[in-house]
């Protein structure tokens, strides 16, 4: 009896395998943020940050580069794929780059120029890529992002990370794939760059400063963060400031709360007229004036002049639209969605030809909701 319960034993233990294929964190490269770049030959660049585990519990707070006394790696190859480029920098690191952690990818302005789509085929063909990570784009070279040197975080990568959501319009890798294969909608980027800090110092700090549009993947215009306050009313979420010029040199600082807009879609003659209309309840963060916001005719003075601001913002979207033929609301999607029929026979397939023909109408209603705590300037407080 006891032999075959051996046996049994024995063969039992030949299906534990163990964990033979396990992969230790000493092993591992952890990519924190990778950006690509297309070189002037046709090649492309691929950089990596990974951060240095035996510098994050020391002193040394933050920086870039790659010396000792820094918390993070950058390295950088060029290839005629992204994985080849992944390949050189593999051949050179004792340890294997694990990309699923990455929260950023940058990509750079020639690259964006010339057509991004395919250098991001390999970030959604591995699943240990995150669709999540969000994606930015640059002036010049994407990798003096990577390299910059912020105070408040450790690496630039999150610094980036934390901009996005804080200052900018959030766009995913998952929410660029469907810009990308979704008729009537056309994609754009947050743009970020590495400016000097004031007063002049040692750090590199991150800045927001604008948006970049395209027409399938190709860049075609740039936009200022000025440029794109009226893109902002169209994508929940998005953080809507202004300055209010009241008259003279006196000015206010409006934050928006619950900033809504709504589509309208119809046809006129041989074109699609949209009326547009928008929500916001407005609130009185810095008062330069000698406004006493406590009257109600001061109230409605700046309703009336915010509706006008805002409807001029999104009139300026509208028609770099028509300009440029690139839909970064999504209009076509707003037709296809109240005539279904329409869309699929005459404009799927023509949209962008038909943006410049397109007619609108904006109607805007704001409402001051907050003044703060208190109702004019106490700087400005009668002697």
């Amino acid at each position: 009896m006891r032999v075959p319960l051996v046996v049994a034993l024995l063969l039992s233990m030949l299906a534990v395998t163990g964990c033979w294929d396990r992969r230790e964190v000493n092993d591992m490269a952890i990519v924190i943020a990778m950006a690509i770049d297309k070189e002037p030959n046709g090649l492309y660049r691929l950089s990596v940050q990974v951060p240095l585990v035996s510098h994050l519990g020391g002193p040394s707070g933050g920086g870039g580069g790659t010396s000792g006394d820094k918390s993070y790696y950058v390295d950088s190859a060029v290839g005629k794929t992204i994985r080849e480029a992944n390949n050189t920098i593999q051949s050179r690191m004792s340890r294997h780059l694990y990309y699923a952690h990455h929260r950023i990818i940058v990509i750079g302005e020639r690259l964006a120029k010339e057509g991004f789509s395919d250098a991001l085929d390999i970030v959604s063909r591995f699943p240990e890529n995150r669709l999540t990570a969000y994606i930015v784009m640059t002036r010049g070279k994407s990798i003096e992002l990577l390299t910059a040197q912020p105070q408040f975080e450790r690496f630039s990568g999150e610094a980036i990370r934390e901009l996005v959501k804080s200052e900018a319009i959030a766009v995913t890798i998952k929410d660029i794939s469907q810009m990308l294969n979704t008729p009537g909608v056309d994609a754009f980027l947050p743009i970020f760059t590495a400016v000097d800090s004031h007063p002049k110092g040692k750090s590199k700090e991150i800045q927001s400063v604008g948006i970049g549009t395209f027409r399938y993947d190709k860049l075609i215009g740039m936009y200022s963060t000025k440029e794109l306050n009226g893109l902002r009313w169209f994508h929940r979420g998005a953080p809507i400031n202004t300055i209010l010029h009241v008259g003279g040199k006196e000015n206010l600082s409006i934050t928006f709360m619950d900033a809504k807009a709504k589509i309208k879609p119809l046809f006129e003659g041989d074109h699609v007229h949209f009326n547009i209309e928008l929500y916001g309840s407005a609130f009185v963060t810095e008062n330069h004036s000698t406004l006493d916001l406590s009257q109600e005719k001061n109230n409605k003075i700046i309703e009336n002049k915010l509706t006008q601001e805002i409807t001029n913002d999104v009139k300026k979207v509208v028609e770099q639209i028509k300009k440029t033929q690139s839909d970064t609301i999504g209009l076509g999607i707003v037709v296809g969605r109240h005539f279904p029929k329409e869309w699929a026979v005459k404009y799927r397939n023509t949209w962008d030809k038909e943006l410049p023909k397109i007619t609108y109408r904006i109607k805007s209603k704001m409402r001051v909701v907050d003044i703060g705590q208190t109702n004019k300037n106490i700087m400005k407080e009668e002697r």
